[in-house]
């Protein structure tokens, strides 16, 4: 829905991200773990269009102190990641 959408980038860069920080903050649980090249990441939720709604996941790593997001998961893709080092127990994750 949203992937051939021109406002795409400002929708994650704006809102998504802001929501997907409170939603963290309220609930640590929301920021999944998953290995990814003998490394820990956190899956975030992120929600484009209707804040109840998560549209997919952004893998973000620590560096140098900084957590950073490179690629963002289809949510199948997030709870496969997710469940090889524990089963997931984030409701936006659990429930797709």
């Amino acid at each position: 829905m949203y992937r051939d959408s021109p406002i795409l980038p400002m929708l994650f860069q704006g809102a998504a991200l802001e929501y997907a920080k409170v939603r963290i903050m309220e609930n640590y649980k929301a920021a999944v773990p998953q290995l990814f090249n003998g490394k820990i990441q956190f899956l975030i939720p992120i929600s484009l269009g209707d804040p109840k709604k998560v549209d997919l996941s952004l893998a973000v790593s620590k560096v140098e102190g900084v957590y950073t997001g490179k690629t963002c998961l289809t949510l199948d893709m997030a709870y496969n990641n997710a469940r090889l080092i524990a089963k997931p127990e984030s409701d936006w994750l659990v429930g797709n």
